[in-house]
């Protein structure tokens, strides 16, 4: 349904362009009205629990919740500051990562109101910024951009560095630096366009994603577009980009579902160019991230605290030679020895979440350059890659995504023959498969070879779920097909295997495996995979991705549809 141009009209008033909207803010550096909670020896920390006022409003101020953590034994006089998601505070766990990392933390409360012993307080006229109030002031522009919820929440960000900078003695930063998850990177992207004195920004799984400016392939009502754009211009990362003056490292997961990854270097490319701006993405992974993204986290934030040289993040790029399409990677051999070095090739446009990334472990040359012959199934279909680099200190860097379509190459390019019915034997090595943990930082050296029976190899995880995307069931149209694979385990057990469509959509098959000491095969027919609704899978042709649960240490091989 079309607006009526008097609401049309009405939404244009609030229309304002980042400058505009933080023109009257200033961020004060005194006056904070600190009152102390407590203080407590935790060990290898110590945390310091207060409350100061941010904002002060005809009703009352705004008290804002924070928790200072001081390590043990520090490495830097660099302070991270991590922001919250809208809805919670800051993962304990993730906090003592940093914290044991040697770098002091501060971290604070947004949310508001909620059963807990503390919180942030806002007075009555800021009564939406409690979250379980917010409404239509999270996610609109109804009420001007200045009355979000995310305006005045970086207000309050904004105040947090300030209070940061100005906490002495306790607190005597030699840089500033923050980070943020998911949602609360919102709020990041904003607060570092705006705010001059930060250091460097870490966004983690998130590029800016809110319901009017996902990225994401989605229909929007036209009822939704001119509200969509008002908060585009007024709220969203890509308005802020532009204006960002401190290095920004991106950490993220190639797969995961609430952001788009292939926006992301659009997003980035708008970061001035003088700017440095790196991106650590596990390719492959969606719940989940490497581990070394938080070596690289921690080596990032230590390398800009002591003002060392930083890495030249890797370059991708695609080379013909003699009819053939080769991947070259391109990268920086100055700044510690490479241990490892990966090329990922992607084909078409399938789904963000579901979307097969095959990996190469490719040869290293002094110079700083590795290739990887590439096949190409079709020529009008697009072919993206991601280059990553492993150095010695632990730090992976990856390449902005590059994506090209062989036919515009302009040269005549060899075509290869593709098996579609088989999904995994061992020539596709671990990079066929990604896990799926319940920490968040993941360890991809959990997924290896063992050898079953008669010395045959099958592959199994350690820990977590085995997740692979590399089964394109398009040309499965017969509905009596069956998905087989073999499998060994000398104790019984029982396994889910999940499968998940084109639209996101997951349905489970459970099995019970006997024990042997033989490698044994089982095949399962479409109707045993159901939706946690028990609605059978209807067909083959929609599947993407194939996921083997509560089964770590069982052996698989040979996966094929039969």
């Amino acid at each position: 349904m079309f607006l009526s141009q008097r609401n049309f009209a009405k939404m244009k008033k609030h229309i304002l362009t980042p400058i505009q909207l933080w023109k009257k803010f200033k961020p004060t550096t005194s006056n904070f009205h600190t009152n102390i909670i407590s203080f407590k020896n935790l060990g290898y920390m110590s945390l310091c629990e207060l409350y100061f006022t941010a904002l002060t409003k005809q009703d009352g101020d705004v008290r804002v919740y924070t928790q200072v953590y001081f390590p043990k034994n520090p490495t830097s006089s660099a302070v991270v500051i991590l922001l919250p998601e809208f809805d919670k505070m800051i993962d304990f766990n993730y906090i003592s990562f940093v914290v044991q990392a040697g770098f002091q933390v501060v971290t604070f409360d947004i949310a508001g109101k909620s059963n807990s012993k503390h919180y942030t307080r806002y007075p009555h006229s800021l009564e939406y910024c409690n979250y379980i109030f917010s409404k239509d002031h999270l996610n609109t522009c109804n009420y001007g951009a200045d009355n979000t919820c995310l305006f005045n929440w970086c207000k309050i960000t904004r105040q947090v560095i300030s209070f940061v900078k100005n906490f002495s003695p306790s607190v005597t930063p030699s840089k500033v630096l923050m980070a943020a998850i998911n949602n609360g990177a919102n709020i990041l992207w904003q607060v570092a366009g705006m705010d001059d004195r930060l250091d460097g920004i870490i966004p983690i799984n998130n590029t800016g994603y809110d319901e009017f400016n996902s990225n994401l392939s989605e229909d929007v009502p036209l009822s939704q577009l001119a509200e969509r754009n008002i908060w585009s211009l007024c709220c969203a990362s890509p308005s802020y980009a532009k204006f960002i003056k401190c290095p920004v490292l991106f950490l993220g997961a190639s797969n995961n579902r609430q952001y788009s990854y292939s926006s992301l270097s659009d997003t980035l490319k708008l970061i001035p160019e003088e700017v440095t701006h790196y991106e650590c993405v596990s390719v492959g992974c969606s719940q989940n991230l490497y581990k070394q993204a938080l070596y690289t986290l921690f080596n990032w934030v230590d390398d800009i605290s002591n003002d060392r040289k930083m890495v030249t993040p890797p370059k991708g790029r695609f080379v013909v030679l003699d009819g053939r399409l080769w991947a070259y990677a391109d990268f920086d051999m100055e700044y510690d020895s490479v241990v490892d070095a990966k090329i990922h090739i992607a084909y078409g446009k399938e789904v963000e979440g579901i979307r097969n990334w095959i990996g190469y472990t490719v040869h290293t040359d002094l110079v700083g350059t590795a290739s990887q012959k590439i096949k190409i199934y079709n020529p009008d279909e697009e072919i993206s890659l991601v280059c990553t680099v492993y150095y010695r200190n632990g730090s992976m860097y990856t390449s902005p995504q590059l994506t090209i379509k062989p036919s515009n190459l302009q040269q005549n390019i060899r075509l290869n023959a593709h098996n579609s019915r088989m999904i995994f034997d061992k020539e596709f090595g671990t990079n066929a498969f990604y896990p799926r943990e319940t920490a968040f930082f993941a360890d991809k050296a959990n997924i290896h070879f063992e050898k079953g029976a008669l010395g045959l190899e099958g592959i199994t995880t350690d820990r977590g779920d085995l997740v692979c995307y590399n089964i394109d069931g398009q040309t499965i149209t017969n509905p009596e097909v069956l998905l087989q694979f073999d499998y060994y385990t000398t104790k019984p057990r029982n396994i889910i295997v999940e499968l998940v469509d084109d639209d996101l959509n997951s349905f489970y098959a459970k099995l019970s495996l006997p024990a042997s000491d033989e490698w044994q095969s089982i095949k399962i027919p479409r109707t045993s995979f159901v939706s946690k609704n028990l609605y059978p899978i209807k067909t083959w042709t929609k599947v993407k991705e194939l996921v083997f649960c509560q089964s770590e240490k069982v052996l698989f091989n040979n996966i094929i549809w039969v």
